[in-house]
């Protein structure tokens, strides 16, 4: 692997240290350009040096975009949860403040 290919691998895997950076601290307009950024690195990447230039390099690099997306799922099913829970909590309180009015 020469070094072009080793430096565009190395900022794969500081992109997606800055992707989990930006996620833990909310700032999703800079996770979502990271991640747009990180798209197109892979792509130039795979374009110029093919998937066979570094199979391991790439398993690894694959293996952290695994784990990212994984907490990524988490966080979302996290958020989800925490929207149903305010909507039953909106729906309850409605419906006691409607009891209320009909007593």
């Amino acid at each position: 692997m020469n070094n072009d290919a080793s430096a565009l691998l190395q900022a794969l895997h500081v992109d997606l240290d800055l992707i989990k950076n930006a996620i833990a601290a909310e700032d999703h307009a800079t996770t979502e350009r990271i991640v747009g950024e990180h798209d197109q690195r892979v792509r130039d990447y795979l374009h110029a040096h093919g998937a066979h230039s570094a199979p391991q390099a790439l398993q690894n690099l694959l293996e952290q975009q695994l784990s990212l997306t994984t907490r990524m799922r988490q966080l979302r099913d996290e958020a989800a949860q925490y929207l149903r829970a305010e909507r039953q909590s909106t729906r309850a309180a409605n419906a006691y403040l409607q009891a209320g009015t009909l007593a």
